[in-house]
């Protein structure tokens, strides 16, 4: 029996280098070692740029024979459209503009006489004259301009290769750099950054290379020369953002103008990049890159003009993948979160923090505009419960450190009533919604929800607090949804907590608000009271202040959420759209 068949009781990988080796996947084995891989990637791309100007230099070449015709014709149409809006608008130049145009050549004529009048001094005239450049001088001349690129080129070259040669190393010291408190967090930034880098960069190869295929072929049908010569053109410099297609077209424009004798060529030319460029950029792109590359479309224009003024036509092409790897460290890099709040494409405020600043500033249409947005994927109750809820909570919250005046609490409280009563009659989105973590539940139209025979009388009553009113505003709607017959109390009367009897026979009373312990224990003799007072009815209190906050003096029927009362009270109708009673 071969050796391989014999090895340790407990077959586990890590316990001898023959199991280490077969766990290894099948590419491991035949994966190509760095050295190799890194130059075959530096051939591959010189191959590609070599091809690359090859078509260009070959294109190029076509068009040097007829170049001086071109240019005629070029300056024929242009001195024909110089005459054509000359005999259009001659006539308003030469009112507005004709006394300055007069003045301007008096002027001209009055300088050049001055100029050539005699003077009494005759001054030797001198001139200074170089002299004549050598042999070494004029290959000098010639040469040092093309190295120059070449001299680039190289430099860039070199440093690419030793850059892939030593990247783990260079990764370790930037980690470094960045401090190994939080190792984990600094790993999973550079990682990100880089997966989103180079996603960034293969769609973005991928599009410009269908841009410019699309462009070549464009012009062939059309007719213009050296089609190829302007589609390799156009595919590299839309590269540059916004204004490399600008660029690109001025070229087949120009050519098809000099080509044609009228301008049919011309406006075949331009309604091609009309018609490619916008599907590009606001249909194949968005679809192919969706939210990879985590910028605001903001974000995007600051940059561009930040880094071009920074490095020039350089920091236009690199101002995209400079400011996105920056606002990937600010996602988990304290020191860089600025970043990711200005440029990122993350909304700067949660849900219900928005909502909280909308009723802070006295604006209720765009509290209600924010809620019709997010009640196309939620649940009325789901909105109220965690985003009005919430924000709520936060009111009290800026109230208990001293942020906001008690005062304040009653615009908010008002404006948060308006919002509510806009959304009282908001249909639900039929079948499946989402909570903001994403949970599905399931949703009933208006009227399963009026026919699910619960008929419970439900006396809501706010609380003494200054919030407690949009509180008990909320949970009267969604029990009206679920078919209660509700009736509400302004508030509680008195220290004592007389409540207002509205009906015979009540199935639950409930008295809401944001309570704490503190709020809670002055609560107890209301509770007391009506307990005594209605012995058909269930005294239920809710909610509580702050999320996840537990009431240790109430031993039953307290809720903590809205969604959670509307799951005690409709426990007998089956599935309903909140989250369940806590």
């Amino acid at each position: 029996m071969p050796a391989d068949r014999f090895c340790c009781p407990s077959s586990s990988p890590s316990c001898c280098p023959s199991c280490w080796r077969r766990s290894l996947p099948a590419s491991a084995d035949c994966a190509c070692p760095e050295p190799p891989a890194v130059l075959l990637a530096i051939l591959m791309a010189l191959g590609t740029i070599g091809v690359t100007s090859a078509i260009l230099v070959s294109q190029a070449a076509t068009l040097t024979k007829d170049a001086p015709a071109y240019a005629e014709r070029i300056t024929t149409k242009a001195a024909v459209v110089r005459v054509a809006l000359h005999d259009r608008f001659g006539s308003i130049l030469q009112t507005n503009g004709g006394g300055s145009r007069q003045n301007a050549q008096n002027a001209r004529r009055a300088g050049t006489a001055f100029l050539a009048r005699p003077r009494d001094d005759a001054a030797i005239p001198v001139e200074i004259q170089a002299p004549p450049a050598s042999a070494m001088d004029e290959i000098r001349s010639y040469v040092l301009p093309a190295l120059a690129p070449v001299e680039t080129t190289l430099i860039v070259l070199i440093v690419t290769i030793f850059i892939l040669f030593q990247k783990e190393d260079l990764r370790d010291r930037l980690i470094r750099l960045m401090g190994t408190v939080d190792l984990h967090r600094t790993t999973v930034a550079l990682d990100e950054g880089a997966k989103r880098l180079s996603r960034y960069f293969l769609s973005q190869f991928v599009v410009n290379v269908g841009f410019g295929a699309v462009i070549w072929g464009g012009l062939f049908l059309i007719g213009v020369p050296s089609p190829g010569l302007w589609g390799v053109l156009a595919g590299l410099l839309r590269f540059i953002p916004y204004v490399g297609v600008l660029v690109a077209g001025i070229g087949p424009l120009a050519l098809a103008a000099a080509v044609e004798p009228g301008w049919l060529m011309v406006g075949y030319v331009a309604l091609l990049f009309l018609i490619v460029e916008p599907l590009v950029g606001y249909v194949v792109e968005p679809l192919l890159y969706g939210h990879s590359t985590g910028l605001s479309p903001v974000s995007v224009v600051v940059a561009a003009l930040f880094w071009t003024w920074i490095w020039g036509p350089l920091g236009l092409v690199l101002s995209m993948p400079l400011t996105l790897m920056l606002v990937v460290l600010g996602r988990y890099i304290p020191a860089f979160e600025i970043f990711d709040v200005v440029f990122g494409d993350r909304p700067p405020l949660s849900p219900s923090e928005t909502f909280y600043q909308r009723v802070l500033a006295g604006h209720p249409e765009e509290a209600i505009e924010q809620a019709e947005t997010h009640l196309e994927t939620l649940s009325l109750a789901a909105y109220y419960d965690e985003v009005i809820l919430g924000g709520l909570r936060l009111a009290i919250s800026d109230v208990d450190r001293g942020a906001v005046e008690r005062t304040a609490l009653r615009a908010v409280c008002e404006t948060t009533l308006e919002v509510l009563e806009a959304l009282e009659h908001h249909p639900d989105p039929v079948g499946h919604a989402s909570f903001l973590d994403g949970t599905e539940v399931t949703v009933w139209t208006r009227s399963e929800e009026g026919n699910d025979g619960n008929g419970s009388i439900v006396l809501c009553v706010p609380g003494r607090g200054p919030l407690d009113a949009a509180v008990a505003r909320m949970a009267s709607q969604l029990l009206r949804r679920r078919g209660c017959e509700v009736h509400e109390q302004r508030r509680v009367n008195g220290r004592d907590g007389t409540v207002t009897p509205v009906a015979a026979t009540l199935n639950f009373i409930c008295i809401l608000g944001l309570f704490d312990d503190r709020s809670f224990q002055r609560m107890q003799p209301v509770i007391a009271k009506l307990e005594a007072e209605t012995t058909s009815a269930t005294v239920m209190v809710g909610v509580v202040r702050v999320e996840g906050q537990v009431i240790h003096q109430a031993e039953r029927d307290f809720v903590a959420s809205i969604g959670a009362l509307c799951s005690a009270i409709g426990a007998r109708t089956g599935p309903i759209d909140v989250r369940g009673a806590i």
